[in-house]
């Protein structure tokens, strides 16, 4: 864990995961981008809009045995509504993501490399970046050995963000998310930026299963 000074407004804004590149400062809502040595600003964060998740910052939890911190967020928003990707830290230095739509919750971990004819073709058909126009859905990729076939393609936002992320992730951000399902009830989901392809495979998981605690307090909860 590392601490640094915000430039913005002086407070202490902490660094859990060794792979954090960027985070929101709690207190002034800036974005800083960190370095070996220091931080510095970026900008400002716009106010996240408000929904019912029972999850925060702070959140923990459990999965595979391994016990985890919700250290960070992404507010996705699409034609059809919005999202939370809640970006974790296992105790093993693992980091992963989970996924909360209407309900349900998933849980993927970023892999190294989209393979190459997947990267190959879905490059070749995405006329302008940013749009999902010249793609659809029933091709497939290989993922650690096995095929999954894609089933959702749709252009996503970024509402805002907060805490601790790999990437920069500011309010306006714009990538296309391809999502796969395969045989075995695993999936994946291909994130498009510009030219940059990120691959993440997980699975779909029970609210139980988790074994939250420090949620957010909430009316009938």
């Amino acid at each position: 864990m590392k601490r640094f000074n915000c430039p913005s407004c002086g407070a202490e804004v902490e660094f859990k995961s060794a792979v954090s590149i960027y985070a929101v400062c709690p207190w002034c809502d800036s974005m800083l981008v960190r370095s070996d040595i220091d931080v510095k600003t970026i900008g400002k964060m716009a106010a996240l809009p408000d929904d019912m998740s029972p999850l925060q910052i702070g959140s923990e939890g459990r999965y595979d045995g391994t016990h985890f911190g919700v250290i960070g967020r992404l507010k996705i928003g699409w034609r059809d509504g919005m999202w939370n990707e809640w970006h974790i830290l296992l105790d093993s230095g693992e980091r992963a993501w989970i996924g909360e739509a209407q309900g349900s919750f998933s849980i993927s971990f970023e892999k190294e490399s989209l393979d190459e004819s997947g990267r190959s073709y879905i490059a070749s058909r995405l006329t302008t970046p940013g749009s999902s126009a010249g793609l659809g859905a029933g091709f497939t990729i290989a993922v650690e050995g096995k095929t999954l076939r894609a089933v959702d393609i749709k252009e996503a936002t970024c509402f805002g963000s907060e805490g601790e992320l790999p990437f920069a992730a500011p309010k306006g951000r714009r990538t296309v998310a391809i999502d796969f399902t395969g045989s075995d009830g695993d999936f994946a989901t291909v994130e498009v930026e510009k030219d940059v392809f990120r691959l993440y495979h997980g699975r779909y998981v029970e609210w139980d299963e988790f074994g939250f605690s420090n949620l957010r307090p909430l009316e009938g909860w």
